[in-house]
């Protein structure tokens, strides 16, 4: 496809590794894809180290239709992305309709969370890769993996095999979202005139059950 035609979602949670969540999303801007953060809220999110994300799109707005492919960051963020029901179906939905799913680090647990791991040949770290395997995915030690529409990968150290494999797929795939996905508003994503503090709350009065809270600081410039 050309590929300013393209529409990408990149997906944000808290969590995230740096550089998985960025590096892929520059060079698909870069090329004029026309390439949206998603979130389970469009509020801010805050990676391993603290660096905010602001995601252009709730997960409630974000229909696949609307997309070419989508691009889901590791770190730790998975493990709070697979305890969003809506975003594991949007995940699997996009998979579903032939677009590309591109998957890197923990984001095996995404997958198989999602059911699209089994009989795939695929990739991931390896602190993770039992799961992958145990919900019928072939695991393999390589840098980047490809199968039909899944591109998987190991490490920030791969990333820029992994951004390569999907610049490469989206120029030779065909379109395969069928609805328009805006591009007047101005994206900026990098909320990062903020500082964001991660702590851990519980999710309600007398709760057992913790989730990840963020504080959004003073601007820094």
């Amino acid at each position: 496809m050309n590929l300013p035609d393209a529409q990408i979602a990149v997906l944000a949670e808290n969590m995230y590794q740096e550089l998985e969540l960025w590096y892929p999303l520059m060079p698909l801007r870069e090329e004029g894809c026309n390439t949206v953060v998603v979130g389970p809220a469009e509020q801010t999110y805050a990676s391993k180290l603290g660096y905010p994300v602001k995601p252009d799109m709730a997960i409630a707005d974000a229909d696949p239709a609307m997309f070419d492919a989508v691009v889901i960051p590791g770190g730790f963020a998975p493990e709070q992305m697979r305890r969003t029901r809506p975003l594991i179906d949007f995940v699997r939905k996009v998979h579903d309709q032939g677009s590309l799913v591109a998957a890197v680090c923990h984001a095996g647990l995404v997958l198989a969370s999602a059911g699209i791991a089994r009989d795939r040949d695929l990739t991931c770290v390896a602190l993770v890769k039992d799961d992958v395997i145990h919900a019928g995915g072939r695991y393999q030690d390589k840098a980047v993996v490809r199968d039909r529409n899944l591109i998987s990968s190991r490490l920030p150290s791969d990333l820029h095999l992994f951004a390569k494999a999907i610049v490469e797929y989206l120029r030779e795939a065909p379109r395969v979202a069928t609805r328009p996905l805006e591009r007047s508003k101005a994206r900026v994503s990098a909320a990062y005139t903020h500082v964001a503090e991660l702590s851990q709350g519980p999710r309600g009065v007398a709760s057992a059950d913790y989730t990840t809270l963020v504080k959004t600081g003073p601007r820094v410039l």
